[in-house]
């Protein structure tokens, strides 16, 4: 094939692939199918559930003109190769005000791992056309191009369906949870209350705090679901004031001191609450360190320490929680901020896996920045910097 055709092969080819909704990618398959050949109309007809549906014609005169049900017309539909149908076969092809000037038509199958998809029909005014070794070799190769970039629109529709059902189910799931859970935990947080207070060391005792660190841990779960929600739907709001960053450390350390006391939390600073001051929403900061905390617990192994570190660096701040757990693989680290992330489906690895996609949202909105460094068998270190708002010596 000469190099001129192949750039115009290219350029149809290229057609396909810009197109960036169904209805641009229909118009594009037809459109750029009958430049290919020369033909004077064209109309695109896909199966959708079984039966053959008009989805796109390049001109209103041919757009009523449908496909006849036949015993004929089912033979002419296995056809697997482009094909030009003689008078005879196209009168038994259409019907319903097909224009008379038209003399003959293009069958060009669409057709992706042996499964028909659809067909791709070109009308022709000069009664005598026929196709090239050329053209039939280009308009091949496009069947075929067009074939995979229309399985690609539909697998992608598919997928984002399912997507959207998934986190419809989330969202409702994570509402109605939500308050007999806050009503559990309410109460177990009560009797755990008193039993501290007892001091005692009772079976009992022990059953009230695994309930409430399972209740603590239950009640994460559902709020960084609904945070989730929250962001995709643009709905996660911040409230800003000064916040000590070294408070919010610490916070989050005690929570998983109790929580998670098999895990030895190393906490190093040099740094005092009154010079950790930033711009920020505490309760979303807590959050943050909290879900990098927690996926340190979660891919390390008891016992194995886990350093936290708080230091200055020119007028920003950074956090760095690092373990000497499991590690990501180079694979996976595209994946860890898109959302229900866990690594390895055999590991049984607790929590939803959207801790870092949360910890991104938040330091993003606090114009801070994350990093992840991390090495299979190894450990992950992730830092956070902050921009500090205030150095002050104490009063």
């Amino acid at each position: 094939m000469e190099n001129k055709q192949l750039e115009i092969l290219n350029g149809a080819v290229f057609a396909l692939q810009q197109a960036t909704t169904d209805k641009q990618l229909n118009k594009a398959v037809v459109e750029e199918a009958m430049k290919l050949v020369f033909a004077d109309y064209g109309k695109l007809y896909l199966y959708h559930h079984e039966q053959l549906k008009k989805i796109f014609s390049s001109s209103p005169s041919i757009k009523r003109a449908t496909l006849v049900k036949n015993k004929k017309n089912k033979e002419i539909l296995k056809i697997k190769t482009p094909t030009i149908l003689d008078k005879v076969d196209l009168q038994s092809l259409t019907i319903m005000n097909f224009p008379s000037e038209i003399q003959n038509v293009m069958l060009i199958p669409l057709l992706h791992n042996s499964h028909t998809l659809g067909f791709l029909l070109l009308y022709f005014v000069d009664e005598k056309r026929k196709l090239t070794e050329l053209e039939l070799a280009k308009i091949t190769l496009f069947g075929t191009s067009a074939s995979l970039a229309l399985t690609k629109a539909k697998l992608q529709e598919e997928s984002r369906k399912a997507l959207e059902i998934r986190d419809r189910f989330i969202s409702l799931a994570s509402h109605e949870l939500r308050t007999p859970l806050t009503s559990i935990h309410g109460y177990i947080q009560l009797l755990y209350a008193r039993m501290n207070k007892q001091k005692t060391d009772s079976v009992e005792a022990r059953w009230v705090k695994e309930l409430y660190v399972e209740s603590l841990r239950m009640t994460t779960l559902v709020k960084e679901l609904l945070d989730v929600n929250r962001i995709k739907q643009g709905q996660f709001a911040f409230v800003f004031s000064e916040v000590p960053l070294y408070e919010v450390v610490i916070r989050a350390l005690d929570r998983y001191r109790l929580t998670d006391a098999n895990h030895p939390f190393i906490f190093k600073t040099d740094l005092q609450q009154h010079q950790t001051i930033i711009v920020g929403d505490f309760d979303k900061l807590l959050e943050m360190v909290s879900g990098l905390l927690g996926n340190a617990v979660k891919f390390s192994k008891p016992d194995e320490k886990i350093n936290v570190q708080l230091s200055n660096d020119q007028g920003m701040i950074s956090l760095i929680v690092q373990d000497k757990g499991k590690g990501i693989s180079k694979k996976d680290l595209h994946a860890i901020f898109e959302g229900f992330y866990k690594g390895d489906p055999t590991s049984h690895i607790e929590g939803m896996g959207v801790g870092l996609l949360l910890a991104r949202h938040i330091v993003d909105n606090h114009r801070g920045k994350l990093k992840i460094n991390s090495k299979e068998n190894k450990g992950t270190s992730v830092a956070v910097t902050l921009p500090l708002i205030k150095t002050a010596n104490p009063k």
